[in-house]
């Protein structure tokens, strides 16, 4: 049995593959497994997802796509996670387009941040449902982590529970069931990584009256992520 599946929704941009590898290498990292050990699975390139009860885990990250492009690859994702999802047994963990296609999967809405794009270091906050959380209580009631989205969860499905927060985005986290948690945030970026995404959208950011300077200034390293990430990987051991 595999300790993990890591469902590969996108790709990072090919000048930051070259220095630091893609989305699944971040993944492997923070959950400290080696990643031979993995199944990494590309929707996006045409990769059938396997049975899930071969793997003891579901890791589904991010992606350039938008959800509500619906696309066929993500919605195929899509049906293949609503199989799956009623078996509690099963640890899955969304992140960004990964946790909005999670809610999606539960029922959930999907759309444009109602505050624009949230790139870098930001602060969050638990709420009460996250400080008893079991993945999430790994982390401080106010939290560092780091961010790339445009889309977000916009109403949670029902029966979630809502586990983080902040000023930019009401639904930083969730949980549904004993197994399944979504966090729009990437606890698998590094500083760098963000600087890097800063850099890249520079442009768009001067063009919306934001400042990259000082977005690359605030941002910084913070073991937030990598501490839920470290949680979640207790629960792929079993």
């Amino acid at each position: 049995m595999h300790p993990c599946l890591i469902v590969k929704l996108g790709s990072a941009p090919e000048h930051l593959r070259a220095r630091r590898g893609d989305f699944e290498h971040y993944f492997a990292k923070g959950l400290e497994i080696d990643l031979d050990k993995c199944l990494v699975v590309n929707p996006e390139a045409g990769d059938m997802l396997p049975d899930a009860r071969h793997f003891r885990g579901v890791v589904i990250t991010g992606s350039d796509a938008m959800l509500t492009d619906n696309t066929d690859w993500s919605l195929r994702a899509q049906a293949w996670l609503e199989r799956i999802l009623p078996d509690e047994k099963m640890p899955v963990l969304g992140v960004c387009y990964g946790h909005q296609l999670l809610a999606q999967a539960l029922g959930g809405k999907i759309g444009w941040s109602q505050n624009g794009e949230e790139l870098g270091t930001i602060s969050a906050e638990l709420t009460g449902d996250g400080q008893r959380d079991p993945l999430l209580d790994a982390l401080p009631l106010d939290f560092v982590v780091q961010a790339a989205h445009s889309q977000a969860v916009l109403e949670l499905p029902p029966g979630a529970r809502l586990l983080g927060r902040n000023a930019h985005e009401p639904i930083q986290a969730f949980a549904w069931g004993t197994n399944a948690w979504g966090v729009q945030f990437h606890p698998e970026f590094d500083a760098d990584i963000s600087r890097f995404y800063i850099e890249d959208d520079r442009e768009t950011l001067e063009r919306d009256g934001r400042e990259p300077d000082a977005m690359m200034r605030a941002t910084r390293d913070t073991d937030h992520g990598a501490a839920l990430l470290r949680r979640f990987a207790k629960r792929l051991r079993g």
